[in-house]
């Protein structure tokens, strides 16, 4: 799928494009490669345009890296260029598909997100007071994707040639094949062969941490949330990427909704489940998203909390070290995951949870509670 496009769309307009530029920025314009975009901008967007208009658009090398929170996994982060044509492509994909997807699923999508699927997820649970929960997992999610079910998928609803061109190449792009490591490439070794996409066949497999493979994951999934809800007729149902619960008062009914689904992703989707499902009693708590959840409270995950303390303590040390000299940009880094864990901790009823693992004064970032 490539030469001069010639159906008519606003998808790759100059408008269009400069719009998606400004999205993308919002959280990645201090970046080094912001910054070499930002230096010639206007002609950097129009020569995209000209790009993506005459079918000449080609991605460009992404970085890799590993992250260890919470657990060790393959990020592929691209370059941001290629962000902004990111964002063109996923505003496009939500105005048809976004009408498509079920109310309960919360990943990626305007007012929805964890908080809210939290809330849900227990009010799901007080729906089915006293009763069960059905909570699964789908093993090596990203890396296991069909890039050929994907794009199917897309075909049976997107008939506009740009759009497809432009999905099409995002979907089947190797990013393995042009990249940047940054880090300890050793630790590639320790990632198991579902986890990592060196060991992923070509047509599988989708890099973490882009805009595309997130929304992508629920076109991926759509059917199948579908069917668990109009097929199955399961009523409290609720997905976040790749993890779901369903809650009913009957275990036994619980118990045969596994077996449907198991052989409904495994035939459909080439998917399979982790092996640590876990069907409980919901006054044995539901560890999800960073949560337990119960029907009459919500605390927060004792790893999050150990996390935070991890990062607090690095910080005070590194401060320490530095002798007063830390910069700005370091001191903002921190204030934002101080932000982001008080935001988490006010959703759950652990009020006095800041308090036990250190307080910050506000109007001096150094001035700790130790405790």
């Amino acid at each position: 799928m490539s030469g001069v496009l010639e159906t008519e769309s606003e998808i790759f307009s100059f408008e269009n494009i400069y719009n998606s530029y400004m999205e993308c920025r919002k959280n990645k314009r201090n970046t080094h490669n912001a910054l070499a975009f930002e230096i010639d901008l206007v002609q950097n967007l129009w020569q995209l345009c000209d790009d993506l208009n005459n079918g000449k658009y080609k991605i460009g090398r992404s970085i890799c890296f590993l992250t260890t929170s919470p657990k060790l996994r393959e990020v592929f982060a691209a370059d941001f260029r290629d962000r902004i044509v990111h964002h063109v492509l996923v505003k496009d994909l939500e105005r048809i598909f976004e009408p498509k997807f079920i109310s309960d699923v919360y990943n990626n999508r305007k007012g929805k997100g964890i908080h809210n699927a939290m809330k849900k997820a227990q009010s799901y649970m007080n729906a089915t007071y006293g009763g069960y929960y059905l909570q699964l997992d789908i093993k090596g999610f990203f890396y296991n994707l069909d890039k050929n079910v994907l794009f199917k998928q897309i075909l049976k609803e997107i008939d506009d040639e740009r759009v497809l061109y432009l999905g099409h190449k995002i979907i089947y792009h190797n990013p393995t094949k042009n990249y940047t490591f940054k880090g300890n490439r050793a630790k590639l070794k320790l990632l198991p062969a579902h986890k990592t996409l060196f060991k992923m066949p070509e047509y599988k497999g989708l890099p973490i941490g882009n805009l595309t493979s997130q929304f992508f994951a629920n076109i991926y999934m759509n059917e199948f949330d579908n069917y668990v809800k109009r097929i199955l007729k399961v009523k409290y149902y609720i997905r976040y990427v790749d993890d779901f619960v369903l809650f009913d008062t009957s275990k036994e009914r619980l118990q045969k909704l596994y077996i449907e689904i198991q052989t409904y992703l495994k035939k459909n989707l080439a998917l399979e489940l982790r092996a640590d499902t876990r069907l409980a009693k919901h006054s044995q708590g539901l560890d999800f998203l960073g949560y337990i959840i119960r029907e009459n409270y919500v605390l927060t995950r004792k790893r999050v909390v150990n996390n935070y303390k991890q990062k607090k303590a690095k910080y005070l040390d590194e401060y320490e070290r530095q002798k007063g000299k830390m910069s700005l940009l370091e001191i903002k880094e921190f204030l934002s995951v101080k932000a982001s864990f008080e935001s988490h901790i006010q959703h759950s009823n652990s009020y006095n949870l800041l308090n036990t693992i250190g307080a910050i004064d506000e109007n001096n970032p150094f001035d700790y509670d130790r405790a």
